[in-house]
C-alpha cells in the first residue's frame, strides 16, 4: 500500500509505546540484577563466564527452528480459515509480531490482525482469533510439558490441572455453538458492543472453526515441537556448567515458567517466569548462582531474541518497501 510508511509505521511505534515495549526491557534489565543480586554478583558472572559461545548458539538454532514450527501452525490456521495469502507474506507478518511477545499476555500479537487488515483488506476479527488460538495452544503444550515433570518428580499438579480445567471448559464452552450464539445474541443488544455485532460473530465463527478437534489437535502438536525444543534449550545451558541434568527437568522448569509468566499477564511474564525457574531449579538441588545465570541465559535466547528477532523482520521489510 502507498500509505505504508505514513501508517503502519507510525502505528507500529504507538504499539511499542503504548504496550509499553521499552518499560519491559527496563524492567526485564532489573529483574537480572535481581537474580545477579540475589545468586552473589560474582558467583553469577563467574558461571556465565563458564558458559561457552556454541552452547548459546544452540539455545538461538534451537529457538529459531522452534519459530518454524510455531509459523507453520500460524499458517495451518489461515488456511483453514481460507485466507488466501502468499507464503512470504504470511512469515512477514508472523515474524514481526514476535516483536510483541514482550507486552502482556502477548497481547501486543494482535498487530499481525492489524497488518494484514491494511496490507491485504483481511477483516481483523478473522486474524484476532487465530492470534487468540495461537496462545490457548501454546498453554496447552507448555502446560503438557509442566505435567511431565510434574508426574516424574511427584510433585504438587494442582496448578496444572486448574490450567488444563480452564482451558478444557473454555473450549467446551466454545463448540457449545447454541449457547454462544445466545450469548452473543444478547450481547449484540447492548450498546457500544452492539455496533461490533459483525466482528462479533465473525471472531466466533472463526474460533469455533480453529477449535474443532482436528485443527486443535494438529496446532497442539506444533505447539508441543516448538516449545520442547525451548525447553531442550534449558536442558543444554545447564549441562553447559557441568551439572549432571536431564531433558525432563530441562522440558519442565521450562515449561512451569513459562506457564506461570502466561497466567500472571505481566508483559513478557517478566519476574514471574524467571522467579518460578529459579525457584523450581533450587529444589532440584542446583546452586543459586547456575539456578540465576541459567535463566537469565534461557530468557535472553529465547523471550527477548523473539523480540529482537521480530523488529529486525519488520525494519526489513519497511526498508525494501
Amino acid at each position: 500500500m502507498s500509505d505504508y510508511d505514513g501508517t503502519v509505521v507510525d502505528y507500529g511505534r504507538a504499539v511499542v509505546r503504548d504496550h509499553g515495549v521499552w518499560l519491559t526491557a527496563l524492567l526485564s534489565v532489573v529483574v537480572f540484577l535481581g537474580l545477579a543480586a540475589y545468586a552473589n554478583v560474582g558467583d553469577v558472572t563467574s558461571a556465565l563466564a563458564t558458559l561457552n559461545w556454541e552452547t548459546f548458539a544452540a539455545v538461538i538454532g534451537l529457538t529459531t527452528v522452534g519459530y518454524g514450527f510455531r509459523f507453520a501452525k500460524w499458517h495451518y490456521y489461515l488456511r483453514r480459515l481460507e485466507v488466501d495469502i502468499p507464503l512470504e507474506a504470511s512469515a512477514i507478518t508472523f515474524f514481526s509480531g514476535l516483536m510483541m511477545v514482550v507486552t502482556p499476555g502477548k497481547a501486543g500479537e494482535v498487530w499481525k490482525a492489524w497488518f494484514l487488515r491494511k496490507e491485504r483488506d483481511i477483516p481483523a476479527s478473522k486474524i484476532t482469533s487465530v492470534v487468540g488460538a495461537e496462545r490457548i495452544t501454546d498453554l496447552i503444550a507448555l502446560s503438557a510439558m509442566a505435567a511431565l515433570g510434574l508426574l516424574v518428580y511427584s510433585r504438587s499438579s494442582l496448578p496444572i490441572v486448574v490450567v488444563f480445567g480452564a482451558i478444557a471448559a473454555g473450549i467446551g464452552l466454545l463448540q457449545w455453538r447454541q449457547a454462544s450464539l445466545a450469548v452473543i445474541g444478547r450481547l449484540e443488544s447492548l450498546p457500544v458492543v452492539g455496533d461490533y455485532a459483525t466482528e462479533l460473530e465473525r471472531f466466533y465463527e472463526s474460533a469455533y472453526r480453529l477449535f474443532r478437534v482436528r485443527p486443535l489437535v494438529v496446532s497442539t502438536l506444533f505447539s508441543l515441537v516448538a516449545w520442547g525444543l525451548e525447553g531442550v534449550a534449558l536442558w543444554l545451558v545447564l549441562e553447559g556448567f557441568g551439572l549432571e541434568t536431564s531433558v525432563v527437568i530441562g522440558l519442565f522448569v521450562f515449561g512451569l515458567g513459562s506457564v506461570v509468566g502466561a497466567v500472571s499477564m505481566l508483559p513478557g511474564g517478566i519476574a514471574a517466569a524467571e522467579a518460578s525457574m529459579v525457584g523450581v531449579l533450587l529444589t532440584f538441588g542446583y546452586p543459586e548462582a547456575v539456578a540465576a545465570a541459567a535463566t537469565i541465559v534461557i530468557r535472553v535466547g529465547t523471550l527477548w531474541y523473539a523480540a529482537a528477532l521480530g523488529t529486525a523482520v519488520f525494519l526489513t521489510y519497511k526498508a525494501t518497501r
